[in-house]
């Protein structure tokens, strides 16, 4: 199709949400009409049952509801309802509900997209996998065109004999519109590998395609504006790596994305943040920590001695919003009283710091949240060692050769990225998650990730601690941020795509299971499962 010279610019417009929407979805998805409770934040308003929970966001007037005792309960073992009687319900509620917006104009639905949560286990050596939901994506087209961004599609999950257990999106009305002179897309992809070339990256191949970006729920948007999506795939120490995708508008109108200055070069002898290297107690479950919103003190500060860090790749990957993905995972930690071990990024993200320092580095901290390049082998990180940490390098199995994550501090890890957690049970080349990263886990208690490729964004991190500080579950709050955060599919080939999917591998023994692990002072946490006796994966569609 020719290219246009010329595309629409469209305005957002958001109606505010009120108390009566909030009581019409808790009825139309729950049927809740008493024994509920309602409140508000400055996020969202929210009711809460014994059970479930539905919130609707004040910047957008998206949606979010829940089942809380069966949505990603990796305990369960559902009858699910077949493909056919499934899909016909979905079609159903997509028609009768009045839980969707009623689209016109530039805006269609696209294809129904199918996906739903899956869990696959090992012991010993059977592995066992099963569905835990089905769920349904109700894709919006604009002009055609995807939509990306976080915003713009409305997913409907179906779980133990058809029941809804899930529901959320956000679509925000379009009203009057102009036009705008396009950029054309052989100027966007030259002027991206000119980025990446001054970076460094080996690039292999670039594609890019056309779509219009939907922010999350949980921002403003006064324009809904086209852009060009730009990836492709690099060679790093090498090995292919999908490169995280990043936008850029398509017209002259649009923001355009800032790029942060280069970090300043990292101190040669530099140490972790106050109290990083000490030994500390595993079990720490007495500890109080303020919650959102509380004012900390320098007592309360002293007294905690809970720690985070990061490390991201940005302008060095083409990625202008991961210095700001980081910062907002550790300052959210800050404010809540943790002390920030280390914010290292692009050349100051070293491989050593996770493998050959990790005693100093990354298991000195509690939680550790990455950002950058990945694929299911490993991330891409600096010299002085190399370039990436590759699966090969954390160990054949648990504690072989041992002495890495979980040996020392390190309960959690997040990385935001383009992997790792590929599987064949998600697509046809992804292989097996759970030999491929079973030796990270020296005590080690979550890995949490993507096993697609996403895009790039500056909001996982913040919302990942602000769900955490709101007393979910870890993984439950990854789940949510990665589903509010990343748009159902990529237009990406297996093994990274089309489907995007996000999720949580864990390791457990008797007496250690942190499937349900919360952040420290916000809920239960496991004890260590060091040397454990299974290994876990649950994934779900974002």
């Amino acid at each position: 199709m020719p290219e246009k010279s010329e595309l629409p610019i469209f305005r957002a417009v958001v109606k505010q949400p009120e108390t009566r929407d909030l009581l019409h979805a808790a009825e139309g998805l729950f049927r809740i009409a008493d024994n509920f409770k309602l409140s508000e934040n400055k996020d969202a308003l929210i009711l809460e049952s014994p059970t479930h929970a539905v919130e609707l966001a004040r910047a957008s007037g998206g949606i979010w509801a829940a089942d809380n005792t069966r949505l990603f309960n990796p305990g369960l073992k559902p009858e699910l309802p077949d493909l056919d009687k499934a899909g016909s319900f979905a079609k159903d509620f997509a028609a009768n509900s009045g839980l969707l917006p009623s689209l016109g104009g530039a805006a269609s639905w696209g294809d129904v997209v199918l996906g739903g949560t899956r869990l696959a286990t090992v012991n010993g050596k059977e592995r066992e996998d099963r569905e835990l939901d089905r769920q349904f994506i109700f894709p919006v087209l604009v002009e055609g065109l995807p939509v990306v961004g976080g915003g713009g599609d409305f997913t409907l999950a179906l779980g133990d004999g058809g029941d809804i257990i899930g529901f959320h999106g956000v679509w925000r009305e379009l009203a009057d519109s102009f036009v705008s002179r396009t950029v054309p897309r052989e100027e966007a992809e030259e002027s991206y590998r000119k980025s990446l070339d001054a970076a460094g990256l080996k690039l292999e191949s670039v594609t890019s395609y056309l779509a219009y970006y939907s922010a999350p729920a949980s921002e403003g948007q006064e324009f809904l504006y086209p852009v060009h999506v730009l990836g492709g795939t690099a060679v790093v120490d090498g090995q292919q790596v999908p490169l995280r995708m990043s936008t850029v508008p398509a017209t002259e109108f649009g923001p355009q994305p800032v790029i942060p200055a280069p970090e300043r070069k990292r101190p040669p002898k530099a140490r972790p943040g106050a109290g990083g290297g000490d030994e500390k107690p595993r079990q720490r479950r007495g500890y109080t920590i303020p919650s959102t919103g509380e004012r900390v003190t320098a007592e309360a500060r002293a007294a905690n001695p809970f720690e985070a860090g990061t490390s991201w790749i940005g302008v060095s990957g083409g990625l202008a919003g991961s210095k700001k993905n980081a910062k907002g995972f550790v300052d959210g930690w800050q404010n809540a009283g943790w002390n920030v071990n280390f914010n290292w990024g692009d050349a100051n993200a070293f491989e050593s710091d996770w493998r050959r320092n990790d005693d100093t580095w990354v298991d000195a901290a509690d939680f550790v949240f990455y950002t950058g390049h990945a694929s299911m082998n490993g991330w891409v990180l600096a010299n002085p060692d190399d370039g990436s940490l590759n699966f090969s390098e954390v160990g054949a199995s648990p504690a072989n050769p041992g002495d890495l994550w979980g040996q020392n501090d390190l309960e959690w890890v997040t990385v935001a990225a383009c992997g790792p957690l590929q599987d064949s049970i998600l697509s046809p080349g992804g292989g097996n998650v759970l030999s491929r990263w079973d030796g990270a886990f020296d005590g080690l208690h979550l890995l949490m990730g993507y096993g697609a490729i996403t895009f790039d964004n500056e909001t996982e991190g913040r919302d990942l601690v602000k769900y955490a500080r709101q007393g979910k579950t870890l993984r439950d709050a990854w789940f949510r941020t990665a589903k509010e955060t990343q748009p159902a599919t990529n237009g990406s080939a297996a093994p990274d795509g089309p489907v995007v999917w996000t999720g949580v591998m864990w390791a457990s023994k008797a007496g250690a299971d942190p499937a349900n692990d919360h952040a420290w002072g916000h809920g239960s946490v496991s004890a260590d499962p060091v040397s454990p006796t299974s290994l876990s994966c649950m994934w779900t569609v974002c």
